[in-house]
C-alpha cells in the first residue's frame, strides 16, 4: 500500500537547511492488511539523519537515510521521490547596526535632533547566506506626533522579516531629542584663543551656529569665543546659559596656526 510519510530532519547544530525540502514524501509499504490498516499518523514519520553531513548542496538517497519505525512484518519497498535535494549553510553571529523607524513628525516649531538607540548594534544569528544580506535592524515604528519634548521609548521591538534569523537583541531602547526648529547665524570678528594662552594665526574668526531661533536672537557677539586645543582644533565657548544648546556648524579659515 502506498502511504504518505512526514519527514524530520536531524541536523548538526553548527549547520542550517535554507532550501524548501518537502515535508512528506510518498512511501509504499508491504505486510499484512491488518497490519497496515492498523498504522497511525505516529507510526508514519521518517527520521533523515544528517547529521554527518557538511554545508554545501547534497542530494539524499532516502532509502539510505530514511528510519521509519514500523510494526514487524511491515516493510519499507519504495520512496516517491526517492531522493531529496538540500542546501546547508554554517550557522553564523554577527552584529547589525540598529536602524530606529520614526512616523509622524512633531508640531509645527519643533523638529528632532538626534536619534540614539541604546544598543547601536544588535546581535542576529543564523545561516550565513541570510546573516550577511542583512545591512540593518529597524525598530518598530516609533509615533514623534505631538511630542514636543524629548523622550525616551523603551523596550522597542527589533524587527527583522526573515524567519530564518534570529535576534539576540529582541529590543532595544531609543532615546530621541526633540526641540524647537532651529536656525543657523553667522558671526565675524570672533576672537580665537590659542592652546595655554599662545597667540593663534589668525586672531579671528567667522563661525556659523545653529541653535533654535530664540536663543540666536539673544546671543551676541561679543558672547562668542573660540578656543584651540592642544591640536589647534576650534571649540566654541559661550556662556553658560547657552552651553551645549548651540552647535559650531563652521568656522572660517578652517586652519589655525601658532604665532612665532
Amino acid at each position: 500500500t502506498d502511504v504518505n510519510v512526514q519527514l524530520n530532519f536531524v541536523r548538526p547544530q553548527a549547520l542550517e537547511i535554507i532550501n524548501e525540502p518537502p515535508k512528506s514524501v510518498d512511501v509504499t509499504l508491504t505486510g499484512s492488511r491488518g497490519k497496515l490498516d492498523g498504522l497511525s499518523a505516529l507510526d508514519l514519520v521518517a527520521t533523515i539523519d544528517i547529521t554527518d553531513q557538511r554545508a554545501g548542496e547534497r542530494m539524499l538517497r532516502l532509502s539510505d537515510r530514511a528510519q521509519i519505525h514500523l510494526p514487524h512484518g511491515v516493510k519499507v519497498e519504495g520512496f516517491l521521490p526517492g531522493a531529496i535535494p538540500i542546501r546547508l549553510e554554517p550557522i553564523v553571529e554577527s552584529e547589525v547596526k540598529t536602524e530606529p523607524r520614526l512616523e509622524g513628525e512633531p508640531p509645527n516649531g519643533y523638529e528632532v535632533y538626534s536619534v540614539t538607540p541604546s544598543l547601536p548594534t544588535v546581535t542576529v544569528r543564523g545561516p550565513a547566506g541570510h546573516v550577511n544580506a542583512l545591512e540593518k535592524a529597524p525598530t518598530e515604528t516609533i509615533s514623534l506626533a505631538g511630542q514636543k519634548a524629548s523622550f525616551t521609548a523603551t523596550n522597542v521591538s527589533n524587527d527583522i522579516s526573515d524567519p530564518k534569523v534570529d535576534l539576540l537583541d529582541p529590543a532595544v531602547d531609543v532615546q530621541i531629542e526633540i526641540g524647537e526648529r532651529r536656525a543657523e547665524r553667522s558671526f565675524s570678528d570672533v576672537p580665537v584663543v590659542g592652546p595655554s594662552g599662545t597667540e593663534p594665526v589668525p586672531r579671528t574668526a567667522t563661525v556659523n551656529i545653529v541653535g533654535p531661533s530664540k536663543l540666536l536672537d539673544q546671543l551676541k557677539g561679543n558672547d562668542i569665543k573660540i578656543v584651540l586645543n592642544a591640536a589647534l582644533e576650534p571649540q566654541l565657548e559661550l556662556p553658560p546659559a547657552f552651553d551645549g544648546k548651540l552647535i559650531l556648524k563652521s568656522v572660517n579659515p578652517g586652519k589655525f596656526t601658532e604665532a612665532k
